[in-house]
């Protein structure tokens, strides 16, 4: 009969005896949201545990996701100008979605250090920036959304 240990030892395909042991290290990542500012962003060993750095880096996270916005929309067709060469269009537009996306990304990561304040600010900056550069608010009266 099979047991769970005997299934654990199937797997376990590692030599034990050739094995280095490490010293169990606190890991900064969490499989949850938290809420405290002793977290790591975007880099190793950013912001750490102080305060005006983790402030600093909600400032960062939310700018990157408010640019974000921004980036969409100057890379829409109608802020190009009409007379611009086709090929010059096309250019502008695959630069500005190659930045949008490397901000995308930068957020995303800065999301998975799993920091609940980060989310919000994430979230924030997103909402902020659809808002002021997106939202049908502060649009032209006579365009339409396509």
């Amino acid at each position: 009969m099979l047991s769970s240990k005997n299934v654990v030892e199937a797997w376990n395909t590692t030599n034990t005896t050739t094995q280095t042991q490490t010293p169990h290290r606190p890991s900064l990542l969490h499989p949850t949201f938290y809420w405290g500012y002793n977290c790591q962003v975007l880099f190793s060993g950013w912001p750490g545990s102080d305060r005006g750095m983790y402030a600093l880096a909600l400032i960062f996270v939310f700018l990157l996701a408010f640019l974000n916005e921004w980036l969409a929309r100057c890379s829409d067709a109608d802020t190009i100008k009409p007379g611009a060469d086709k090929l010059a269009k096309v250019a502008f537009r695959t630069a500005m979605y190659a930045v949008k996306s490397g901000f995308s990304y930068l957020v995303i990561l800065a999301v998975v250090s799993f920091n609940g304040g980060v989310f919000l600010v994430a979230i924030f900056g997103h909402a902020l920036g659809f808002a002021v550069f997106r939202g049908r608010a502060f649009r032209n009266v006579g365009r339409v959304d396509g």
